[in-house]
């Protein structure tokens, strides 16, 4: 491989990956302010898994979790979830809230644009 596509293939290679950190960082950013907004409880710490998508929610399937979530004790209720018809794809994050000595799993989906008010649903894992 010459050197010009071996730096080619480099720059490539890494504006893919700042891509991929910029958007794990903002979706991060998306939930913690949803988490602030919505949970019962002020005082928690979070992890996160990789960011991930998936096309195998419908609407259906997204007003079904956003129904589930209202027996989810972790929240206040009503959740405020964004109001986005027709998405083909969602966006997801596994997230860890850690609540003093207690901690809770739960998927949190997001509009694929990744969007400041683009959470669309929270699953309890």
């Amino acid at each position: 491989m010459s050197a010009m596509r071996k730096k080619l293939l480099m720059t490539c290679l890494t504006a893919l990956l700042l891509t991929a950190c910029g958007e794990q960082h903002k979706a991060e950013g998306i939930i913690e302010k949803f988490l602030d907004a919505n949970l019962v409880n002020s005082e928690y710490r979070t992890s996160y898994g990789k960011l991930g998508s998936t096309r195998k929610l419908d609407q259906h399937r997204l007003v079904q979790m956003q129904k589930a979530s209202i027996g989810d004790k972790l929240f206040k209720h009503p959740i405020r979830y964004g109001a986005y018809k027709e998405l083909g794809e969602l966006r997801y994050l596994k997230t860890t809230i850690i609540h003093e000595k207690d901690t809770f799993v739960r998927t949190i989906y997001l509009h694929p644009e990744l969007l400041e008010d683009g959470v669309m649903a929270v699953k309890e894992n």
